[in-house]
């Protein structure tokens, strides 16, 4: 094709018909153009194509992350909840408030999960001295157990996949979730939680000699507990920031749960 295009260039040179020469090379100057447009559309189509498939591939692997986290937010749920109880349980026996305050949404521990892997069976009613061992020893820990997996959105941002996502919709749910997680499940939240769970161990501990983790050398730890209102005080408040922890689980199991409905309805 080169070569016969050459070949009519040279002629109408040889037999000097310029203006015909002239119209020629503009028309060969289009033709390359286009050429090169045409060469450059396909280029853009086939490199939109590839993104459009990476950004499906994350928005994939994504949906195994947030089922991970939803895994790890259901295993801490149940831990907090039978923390929760040990410590309704603890102020019970101890004869002490165990009404919960009335100006918020409590979760329901009454009932034992079968999974549970801490305590098998219905919650005990009555003194019981493994589940009295069980309320001490997690009193001080919990807050930190939800294991998050991050890995796939933290690829998307530094990758810059995450501005290919299509939906606003989506882009602003994924924003939302992952926000929400670092206000609520993560960070100073967190810190601020422990750090009256370390608070009540450390009062316990010097108040009463009980030392939360292991309290199999006391012959009845509840009973050292009877008609201390601060001992009440700290149990109650503790159990108010367990409860606000196990809300908010939840609340980031939801919005977990509705992003990857969202995710399959647009990838």
């Amino acid at each position: 094709m080169i070569k016969y295009l050459k070949e009519i260039r040279q002629s109408l040179v040889v037999e000097g018909k310029a203006v015909k020469y002239l119209k020629y090379a503009i028309g060969e100057i289009v033709l390359v153009v286009i050429g090169i447009l045409i060469a450059l559309s396909i280029n853009n189509w086939n490199e939109r194509k590839k993104n459009e498939e990476e950004t499906r591939n994350y928005l994939s692997s994504l949906i195994e992350n947030l089922n991970d986290d939803i895994s790890s937010i259901d295993r801490n749920i149940l831990f907090n909840k039978t923390r929760l109880k040990g410590i309704f349980y603890i102020l019970e026996h101890a004869g002490l408030n165990t009404q919960t305050f009335t100006e918020m949404e409590w979760i329901d521990v009454s009932e034992n999960h079968s999974s549970n892997t801490l305590w098998k069976g219905p919650f005990p009613d009555t003194l019981n001295a493994a589940f009295t061992h069980l309320a001490f020893s997690t009193i001080g820990r919990g807050f930190g157990g939800i294991s998050l997996n991050k890995s796939v959105i933290n690829e998307l941002y530094s990758t810059g996949s995450f501005s290919s996502i299509q939906s606003r919709e989506l882009k602003t749910g994924i924003s939302n979730y992952y926000s929400f997680l670092e206000q609520r499940l993560d960070g100073y939240a967190i810190e601020e939680h422990e750090e009256w769970a370390n608070e009540t161990t450390r009062y316990l501990r010097d108040q009463h000699g009980i030392f939360t983790l292991d309290v199999s050398d006391l012959e009845d730890p509840v009973d050292r507990l009877k008609n201390s209102k601060e001992a009440e005080y700290h149990l109650r408040y503790l159990a108010l920031e367990i409860n606000y922890h196990c809300i908010w689980a939840l609340e980031a199991k939801e919005k977990a749960l509705n992003l990857i409905n969202s995710i399959r309805e647009n990838n």
